[in-house]
């Protein structure tokens, strides 16, 4: 893993933005704003305030998302994952980041010396036009080695059996229509290849608990339903699934589930691999 800071030059002041190939549009603004989602994630004046703001490349900005990343178990997921990846045999790894955010991830995978390319997909403009450029630098990611396209996970523009990992951080349970993703995934995944999933939310007997008193408390209904005492958040997109749950999701496309960690009993992480024939 490398040391994470910003580049500095010898008179102290930042050194110049990386040269990172052009946004690739794959939708239009029209498309864009049919994303039930998007509004929210291109809030530019809400972003501001949050911990993955690093436009100004400053120290502090910094500081504050590698402990957000660390706090939240990101970082500790990342790494198992980069072991599995790093130890694959193949040199010339193809890998798809989708729903890449700021893209931290994508610029750490970018070093690693068996991965020849890394595609960044991602609804939200600025992070991949601002930010993204920022996460290079404080990573120190491989220029030469990134993609970014501005699109949706669930029409990606890659040819079918194109990629040999499909990664997504704290993004799988944004899909409102899990099936339809994992069947896009499958598409773009070889045979052989890995789809991994870290920063899914971990919903343990403890929350459930939590929930049926609180809705007992306050409602004054006992409730067991899981669909009703974890609903969606129709403004963040986030969905509930317990652990059995993506375990059902991964054998409907025929995925063997090779790695599952738990997280400060708060995040799920999963390893998954599709078939090689």
């Amino acid at each position: 893993m490398n040391s994470l800071g910003p580049e500095m030059t010898r008179d102290g002041s930042r050194s110049q933005d990386v040269e990172l190939r052009p946004v690739v549009k794959w939708l239009d603004e029209e498309a864009l704003s049919s994303i039930y989602t998007s509004q929210y994630w291109n809030d530019l004046s809400a972003e501001q305030s949050k911990e993955w703001w690093i436009a100004d490349g400053g120290e502090v900005a910094y500081d504050r998302l590698r402990s957000s990343l660390e706090k939240a178990g990101l970082m500790a997921e990342y790494k198992i994952a980069e072991q599995y990846v790093g130890k694959l045999a193949r040199t010339d790894l193809s890998l798809a980041d989708l729903a890449s955010g700021i893209g931290w991830a994508s610029s750490l995978f970018s070093t690693l010396s068996n991965v020849r390319s890394v595609h960044a997909v991602e609804i939200s403009h600025h992070r991949l036009e601002l930010l993204f450029p920022q996460a290079v630098r404080l990573f120190k990611g491989e220029a030469a080695k990134l993609n970014r396209n501005l699109g949706s996970f669930y029409n990606l523009q890659f040819p079918d059996a194109s990629m040999d990992i499909v990664f997504l951080s704290s993004a799988f349970h944004h899909a409102s229509n899990p099936s339809r993703l994992l069947t896009e995934v499958d598409r773009v995944l070889r045979p052989g290849g890995a789809l991994i999933l870290i920063g899914e939310n971990f919903i343990g007997w403890r929350n459930i608990f939590r929930r049926i008193i609180k809705k007992l408390l306050f409602e004054g209904k006992y409730c067991t339903n899981f669909q009703e005492l974890f609903p969606p958040d129709q403004m963040l997109g986030d969905h509930y699934y317990r652990v059995g749950d993506y375990h059902n999701f991964f054998q409907s496309v025929g995925y063997k589930v090779v790695k599952c960690s738990v997280q400060n009993n708060q995040s799920v992480m999963f390893i998954t691999e599709k078939s090689a024939t």
